[in-house]
């Protein structure tokens, strides 16, 4: 049974770091060249391929991995997109999720998607729903602004490995009015099976499509306190996070994988911070 509480305002800005982003949504659209996007590196490419953490065994369970074939602009498969932006110079890619909240306007995604962790927030930030080979059919959603833990913003902690972002209106249409949105639960019991939604975009995948892997828990990572959850997934950097879906929820995405386990992929468990998190997003 998944579980889904919305905690108070004032919890919420306990546990949360945010940023207003300054620049417009005309300036981070003229950024973003076609030249700029094709040349954006996965974000993982910080982290040396793998997250800074002791070593951890995965069980060899069965899992499936597939390109999405689905339309992408139909709902829900809309409501994934790639995310582009801007860290210590460098230009990134990463993956995101529109979810249902009262401002319409909410993307989930990884900690590191939005900041160093621990460090600067992000600039240039957009979210494109149903990014395909280059085109952005549902238009393209620049960030008013930023969210993360303060456990990744402070620590840099892949525990707390999430990040959101609030979205301006494009074309004068709010994100979740024009693409839909998933929900999202916490509290929810490990024992799942998980839908892994993303953009891979390092070898040998190319960013240019959306791929999804299908996988019970596999595996949790110890090392992290609370341990984050591993499932079966061959996504490479640029898939990070994307959502993982149960239901119709959002309850996990990808965040880090280990270079001796290529085909793990590690997400964090969503328990209150994570509630937290979304609440401050949700109410801005």
């Amino acid at each position: 049974m998944l579980a889904c509480l919305l905690l108070s305002a004032a919890s919420a800005e306990a546990r949360v770091e945010s940023q207003e982003v300054s620049q417009s949504a005309s300036s981070v659209a003229d950024y973003w060249t076609p030249e700029r996007r094709e040349a954006a590196k996965p974000a993982e490419q910080r982290f040396g391929g793998a997250a800074p953490q002791a070593e951890a065994k995965a069980a060899p369970l069965p899992w499936t991995s597939a390109e999405v074939t689905t339309p992408y602009t139909q709902a829900p498969t809309s409501t994934h997109g790639k995310v582009f932006f801007t860290l210590g110079g460098n230009d990134y890619v990463c993956s995101g999720t529109a979810l249902l909240s009262g401002n319409k306007s909410v993307v989930w995604t990884a900690g590191h998607c939005v900041n160093e962790g621990p460090g600067a927030f992000a600039t240039n930030w957009e979210f494109v729903p149903a990014y395909k080979d280059g085109s952005a059919p549902l238009g393209a959603y620049v960030a008013e602004n930023l969210f993360t833990t303060s456990a990744w913003g402070n620590s840099g902690e892949f525990s707390y490995d999430l990040g959101a972002a609030v979205v301006a209106p494009a074309g004068g249409t709010a994100l979740t009015d024009r693409v839909g949105g998933r929900g999202i639960a916490f509290n929810y019991s490990r024992s799942q099976t998980y839908t892994s939604y993303g953009y891979p975009a390092a070898p040998p995948f190319d960013g240019e499509r959306l791929w999804r892997c299908n996988s019970g828990l596999q595996t949790q990572d110890t090392s992290a306190n609370p341990a984050t959850l591993g499932i079966g997934c061959d996504m490479t950097g640029g898939s990070s996070g994307g959502g993982w879906i149960v239901g119709s929820n959002v309850v996990s995405v990808n965040s880090y994988g280990y270079d001796n386990q290529p085909n793990v992929m590690y997400g964090p468990y969503q328990g209150s911070v994570a509630q937290s998190l979304y609440a401050a997003a949700a109410a801005d």
